[in-house]
């Protein structure tokens, strides 16, 4: 073969490095064509494989360089470009090959790259408060050198914990942190109480109740248990203070209250020599609750400890002469139950029937309507797998069950035995969570809300401790262990069209497996049983609904592939700094020596696990405060946050079709418009589109949830309520054809008569009909409000004219005004009518 001349040669070199320079240019093209323009952080998972990408809305680009080329760094991130060059745009990345290896871009990045890690940051602790943030920061900081944080985002989930604490740097600076971790809460204080106690009694004889009421409160919370501290009040402070409180409530007329504090305080050694009191208080309790058949045994009882005191005895014979047996005790209000429309699926026994849940690649698992639904059906009553007040409400609110301390009239509140942090609204209340998760949270209150951890982190330790170590590590060994995974059968099984896989064959075995997995949580649940009768049967269902609940929750989405290597770091600080907590309280004490490391690493890879999820998929709990209106001046607060399985199982839409509320710590979902077979059952996940724009909607869901939301109203990028308040609004009519989303202006003279989207041909009378059925509505909502307006005016006339004829004197008797005042209330009646 003959060579080439040095010319040739020299051509052959040109055209090779303008080959390069073409292709270099080729690929920007490509990158901004996918992101519109807009500077995106690119990530590259380098993993060799074969990909096929399918999607219809994106055009594949493909270039074909004759060698591997190192495009540089962006933002961080290594970009390889080797051999052809494919993309495609999902609903929460970027994704495509290059040469075999894998590119990934976020979605969310491609808003706001600042924001999106705030958002993150803000679930996992606070940006403002505590020392857990720049803890995170440092340990980001030490991971950055030599590159190991890179590196760190390349290794399996399974294995990050590990390499984590593999990196000697990392886990010195961590140790020295956690060895300096001791409990640190608000204990009891039996002088405190003493106090309380005194300023309480000073506020009864001047007759200031709700001021007594306080001081007693906070004398019962700050009281140590009995025996304790017997310098103060003899060891009975938690005694006196309930029985100074029972005075209260009773002069209060909160009997039933008053009357379990007094059946508190006798447990709690009320000394003997008030007995006689205690019995003849006891007797005023039931006469004021209508029960005169107790308060006379109370009464008697009373007499026979008064001894000798004939003065005492003679008062006590007139109470029991001044009982009334005819009076009845009344029974509390009784509150309508709400219940799923059509029936509750047998699965999912918090969802309708009405509903059914379909899945996509692109969206996951979703609702859709399985019939017709009707505005106001209750679609999902659904109770929380764990959920956790906020530390704002401890002093106001039942920890346990979320309650307003202020609306229970038949209990006053109750306090931890070990700490005065929080408080509980009935004695079953503490009872339930002193036996589950609070005694391994109480002793580091304190130090939870001073390392700024978010309320996310709290529940995802609760998840924990109400389950107990040895059921959390079954349940890790059944969904989260890497050689174990049979989420499918509990959970999958309502998906149309999924194979129904290890199905449980029957009720016994379905029992059987509730035992084996979850012993621990039964032992645990003996002690607080408040009804010794209760059926093993009813017990195991319990159980049941656990493991159904914890399968549910392990199946939500964590969007772990997608998480940068210093989120996830900082999960794993969180989770580790948790942990550590839970080792210096009584939750790993029964664990054998030899399995403590592989414990500990469980319930760590655990507390990773729930982070994550509760990232996308908890709900914040509000309760509504009434105003004088039943509507107006109302407003929802927010005191709480949960998790519900199914209730997370629903996708956001920004004109959604259920609305959301709470009673107590349960979520209810009620449809707000008809919806037919197939229609996605959405609910909001904050953004709606008559409040917020599209461009800032788009932003908040792709930052916050880590996808772009494709409903209707962003589609077609719907109007604010803002935007339709205007003095004369556009009005549009649809389509003929109920499947295309084209509009037409009503403006529009030059209607044209064909869709230009699906070709349907357009009616003009029609549409002209339809146009004029539209005004008439307006007309008469119109016609509406000024008739409404000029009865309000009418109404004042009226009412202002008594005022002043009362004010004048031309009122002249009794009579008169109260046929003028019922004239006014006519008028206010009609008004409401309307």
């Amino acid at each position: 073969m003959e060579m080439s001349s040095d010319s040739d040669l020299e051509k052959i070199l040109v055209l090779y490095a303008l080959s390069r320079i073409a292709y270099l240019i080729a690929l920007a093209l490509c990158l901004t064509v996918f992101y519109h323009g807009s500077t995106t952080h690119l990530s590259v998972i380098a993993r060799r494989q074969v990909s096929t990408i399918t999607r219809a809305n994106v055009l594949p680009l493909t270039f074909a360089p004759p060698a591997p080329i190192h495009l540089g760094q962006h933002k961080g991130a290594r970009i390889l470009y080797l051999g052809n060059v494919s993309a495609c745009l999902s609903r929460s990345s970027i994704s495509g090959t290059c040469g075999g290896i894998e590119l990934k871009f976020e979605v969310y990045e491609d808003f706001d790259v600042e924001y999106a890690t705030k958002c993150s940051d803000v679930t996992l602790c606070s940006n403002t408060k505590g020392f857990f943030k720049t803890l995170a920061e440092d340990m980001v900081s030490l991971a950055e050198n030599n590159d190991w944080l890179q590196e760190f985002q390349k290794i399996e989930d399974s294995k990050k914990i590990e390499a984590v604490k593999n990196n000697k740097e990392i886990t010195d600076a961590l140790d020295e942190v956690f060895s300096r971790i001791q409990p640190i809460h608000r204990g009891k204080d039996a002088r405190v109480s003493h106090e309380r106690r005194l300023a309480a009694q000073i506020a009864l004889k001047d007759e200031d109740l709700t001021k007594a009421l306080g001081l007693a409160s906070q004398a019962v919370l700050r009281a140590p248990m009995t025996g304790e501290e017997e310098v103060i009040d003899g060891g009975v402070s938690l005694a006196l203070a309930l029985w100074l409180r029972s005075e209260v409530l009773l002069k209060s007329e909160k009997h039933k209250a008053a009357l379990e504090d007094l059946k508190l305080a006798l447990k709690e050694r009320l000394p003997a020599k008030m007995r006689a009191q205690y019995y003849w208080r006891m007797g005023h309790c039931y006469k004021g609750a209508g029960e005169p058949t107790r308060a006379k045994v109370s009464y008697e009882l009373a007499g026979r400890l008064l001894a000798s005191d004939e003065e005492a005895k003679k008062r006590l014979m007139k109470d029991i002469e001044a009982l009334d047996y005819t009076v009845q005790s009344r029974p509390p209000p009784d509150k309508p139950a709400i219940t799923v429309a059509g029936g509750a699926k047998q699965n999912m026994p918090a969802m309708s029937k009405l509903l059914k849940i379909t899945e996509e690649q692109n969206k996951g698992r979703y609702a859709v309507a399985n019939t017709h639904i009707r505005t106001g059906d209750v679609l999902l009553i659904d109770q929380p797998y764990a959920a956790c007040l906020h530390t704002d409400y401890y002093g106001t609110h039942c920890l346990h069950c979320f309650r307003r301390l202020e609306d229970c009239e038949d209990e006053a509140p109750v306090g931890c035995p070990k700490c005065s942090a929080v408080v509980f609204c009935s004695v079953q209340c503490r009872d339930t969570a002193v036996s589950t998760y609070h005694p391994h949270e109480c002793q580091y209150l304190d130090l939870f809300i001073g390392s700024g951890m978010s309320i996310l982190s709290q529940i995802a330790l609760r998840i924990v401790t109400q389950a107990g170590l040895e059921t959390s590590l079954a349940i890790h060994s059944k969904y989260l262990s890497n050689s174990v995974k049979t989420v499918e059968g509990a959970v999958l099984n309502d998906i149309e069209g999924v194979t129904k896989k290890s199905k449980m064959k029957s009720r016994k075995e379905r029992l059987n497996r509730s035992r084996k997995g979850l012993k621990s949580f039964t032992d645990k649940n003996k002690e607080e049983d408040v009804t010794p009768d209760v059926k093993v049967e009813d017990k195991m269902n319990f159980e049941e609904k656990l493991e159904l609940k914890s399968a549910q929750f392990y199946s939500l989405c964590a969007h772990s592939e997608q998480r940068k290597g210093a989120d996830y770091l900082k999960r794993i600080i969180m989770a580790m700094f948790l942990t550590e907590c839970l080792k210096k309280t009584s939750f790993f004490k029964k664990c054998e020596r030899e399995n403590q490391f592989t414990a500990e690493m469980s319930i760590c890879e655990m507390l990773v696990r729930n982070l994550q999820i509760l990232q996308f998929n908890a709900h914040e709990i509000y309760e509504t405060l009434r105003g004088e209106h039943l509507y107006n001046g109302s407003k929802p607060v927010y005191i709480a946050v949960g998790v519900y399985p199914v209730g997370a199982l629903f996708n956001h839409e920004c004109y959604p079709a259920v609305a959301r509320y709470f009673d107590g710590s349960k979520i209810v979902l009620r449809a707000t418009r008809p919806l037919s077979p197939g229609d996605v059952i959405s609910e909001n996940y904050g953004p709606h589109f008559l409040m917020r724009s599209l461009k800032d909607r788009q932003r908040s869901l792709a930052c916050r949830y880590w996808f772009k939301c494709e409903c209707i109203a962003c589609k077609e990028d719907w109007p604010t309520l803002k935007q339709m308040n205007t003095s004369e609004p556009p009005l549009y009519l649809r389509c003929p054809n109920t499947d295309c989303a084209v509009k037409f202006s009503s403006n529009n003279s030059n209607l044209t008569s064909k869709c230009m989207k699906c070709f349907t041909p357009i009616d003009k009378e029609l549409m002209k009909i339809n146009l004029d059925n539209v005004n008439r509505c307006i007309k008469q909502y119109q016609v509406r409000n000024e008739r409404q307006d000029a009865l309000i005016s009418q109404t004042e006339t009226i009412l202002v004219s008594q005022l002043t004829e009362i004010l004048i004197g031309t009122v002249k008797t009794t009579d008169d005004l109260r046929a003028r005042v019922v004239q006014g209330g006519t008028k206010r009646r009609s008004l409401n009518s309307l």
